[in-house]
């Protein structure tokens, strides 16, 4: 388990290992209880305890529910749903035993779109298993250039009712249960995967049966009656667990969210008045993040082997490598993609859960991180939160993949506005500022100006942001000593009376100007300092005395000020047991006025 790595590849259950070994080790003791649900999510991978017990649910309901109709007298509607359902399994019989019974077919399609539920999953099981059986023989394939045949002939009537089974199981995925979208699904998956393998030995090598996954993933994203257990078993079952369903699911993504993407090309259950979609659906984009976002191995690392394929590799590939196993082309699907989906009409916060995760989850895995340039400059210039989450993705493609963007800076500080210290990412942004900032490249005149702005936010900072900005400072002074005069500069002294100059311009710095050349902060003091010295707050007052001692301390850990609240400081405070007891009055009173009170002249009791 410590690899995941087993001799079929990577196991099942592995990657929700590596959620809660992450959770675990990023959490505290406090905090650890938030790794139960995904402790949860791998013992319920390994053993099924929760499935288990839910068949074991229902199936107790199924026999309840037969007792009291059998004591009601009203079990003549089950006796003839168990009647169908025994039809259904002798027309199962009759197929399988002879190719002279196929009309059997047709019967048993009947019962499946019928009203009766029991019978009728009966019947899709029983047409899964024997068009699974007619794949095999290759009854299904199609006879080019003998259309006129018999077998040809019977193999198009065969299709035709293919087709038309399978159309009902795209119709099931809208089922208002989702263990019937769940059983449809998985279905449809189970005849593309007996396709796929008829195709391979029809074509001589690898031969994946895109145009029927295709249709399936439409129906499953495009779908407002899609339920949570469905997405996640799209994902966690399929395209997250074999190489060629995931790399085909990101070239379909791309393709359903081409504006040229017809959805009615190649399909058959194309309309005589077929038009092409006007645009993305909300719900298609709704669910195609909900299955992307969650999509781990994104591409392989270089030099492993495919190891896991729905549609297996035959035994002869072919003269040409099949794509499914050049990384390239995985990397390549995963970047038109992404790109594909950042090109639609995005909500806040999809758009915000795609930045959150872009510097992790999407850079490293794109061909060509710029072109993810656009993205990120657009959520960047957007301002407030948008902006501090776009910080971490643009600041990775410049550092490491070389993009000019020369008003990063610029863009930066102006984000440093009084919302910074109240918004939810505040603590994201300042991890991502002492990075930015960390440079000895910088000059001083900018980090002059971020300090003085920061300085200046905190007055009117909640102490949960002033607690942060303090390290930050005193950080930014130790790593840049030429920013050291914001701390010693003296105050002009008047020639005459030997008195210091105040006056109420006498700051240099502008705090309204955008442009931190222009602000003049490497001219100014920070004064602002000397007055957090006195805040209310006994706590910050005492941390911001560090700057009237010498320099001798090392840099703070920035990382135990971030997390600071409201309700951190009142814990803190209320856990502090007084050395010594409070001074209280020790003599009561003994009337409500006391002689020499400012009031005793008004009131006589």
């Amino acid at each position: 388990m410590a690899s995941g790595i087993g001799y079929r590849g990577t196991n099942r259950c592995f990657p929700f290992w590596e959620d809660f070994q992450q959770c675990y080790f990023a959490s505290t003791e406090k905090t650890r209880g938030d790794c139960v649900p995904a402790r949860d999510d791998y013992v319920e991978c390994l053993h099924h305890f929760k499935e288990i017990a839910r068949v074991r649910t229902i199936q107790a309901v199924e026999r309840s529910n037969y007792a009291k109709a059998k004591a009601n007298g009203t079990d003549h509607k089950i006796e003839a749903d168990a009647a169908l359902e025994e039809s259904v399994r002798k027309w199962e019989a009759n197929v399988a035993s002879s190719h002279e019974n196929l009309n059997d077919i047709v019967e048993i399609y009947n019962v499946a779109k019928g009203d009766h539920v029991g019978p009728a999953f009966v019947a899709v099981g029983a047409l899964a298993r024997i068009y699974a059986g007619l794949w095999a023989k290759d009854l299904l394939k199609r006879h080019k250039g003998q259309p006129s045949t018999a077998a040809a002939k019977v193999s198009e009537w065969l299709r035709d009712n293919y087709n038309l089974y399978i159309e009902l199981l795209r119709t099931m995925l809208r089922h208002k249960d989702a263990p019937m979208q769940v059983a449809a699904l998985r279905t449809l998956m189970q005849m593309m995967e007996k396709e796929g393998q008829a195709g391979c030995r029809a074509a001589g090598g690898y031969a994946f049966p895109n145009e029927s996954y295709l249709e399936a993933i439409v129906a499953v994203l495009d779908n407002d009656a899609a339920s949570d257990h469905l997405l996640r078993t799209l994902n966690d079952s399929y395209v997250s667990s074999y190489d060629d369903l995931r790399m085909y699911f990101f070239r379909n993504i791309a393709k359903i969210m081409s504006p040229d993407y017809d959805p009615f090309k190649n399909s058959t259950s194309r309309g005589g008045n077929a038009v092409r979609r006007a645009s993305v659906s909300a719900v298609l984009i709704q669910n195609s993040f909900a299955v992307l976002s969650q999509i781990r191995g994104a591409a392989k690392a270089a030099g492993d082997d495919a190891s896991s394929f729905w549609v297996a590799l035959p035994s002869e590939p072919g003269p040409t490598e099949p794509a499914v196993l050049s990384l390239s082309a995985h990397r390549r699907a995963f970047s038109e993609a992404w790109l594909a989906f950042m090109r639609q009409p995005l909500t806040p916060g999809i758009y915000k859960q795609i930045l959150l995760t872009m510097h992790k989850r999407i850079i490293p895995h794109m061909t060509d991180p710029t072109g993810l340039m656009d993205f990120l400059s657009t959520a960047y210039d957007a301002g407030g939160s948008i902006s501090l989450l776009a910080l971490n993705g643009l600041f990775t493609l410049i550092t490491e993949h070389n993009l000019n963007y020369p008003l990063f800076y610029p863009k930066l500080y102006a984000l440093l506005d009084r919302n910074v210290l109240h918004v939810k990412y505040r603590a994201r942004f300042f991890r991502l500022l002492e990075v930015f900032l960390g440079s000895s490249h910088l000059p001083a005149y900018l980090v002059a100006a971020f300090i003085k702005r920061l300085a200046r936010l905190a007055l009117s900072a909640p102490p949960s942001g002033a607690v942060t900005v303090i390290p930050m400072v005193y950080n930014l002074l130790k790593a840049h000593p030429s920013c050291m005069p914001l701390i010693h500069r003296m105050p002009e002294v008047d020639a005459e009376t030997g008195e210091e100059k105040v006056a109420a311009d006498c700051d240099p710095f502008d705090a309204d100007e955008s442009d931190p050349a222009k602000c003049r902060a490497i001219e100014s003091s920070l004064w602002e300092l000397e007055t957090l010295q006195h805040h209310y707050y006994p706590n910050i007052a005492t941390l911001a005395k560090i700057f009237s001692e010498p320099f001798h301390k090392p840099p703070f850990a920035l990382e135990d000020f971030l997390d600071h609240t409201y309700t951190t400081f009142f814990e803190s405070d209320t856990a502090h047991r007084p050395k010594k007891a409070a001074a209280l009055a020790t003599q009561p009173p003994t009337s409500l006025v006391r002689p020499g009170d400012a009031l005793s002249d008004f009131l006589v009791v």
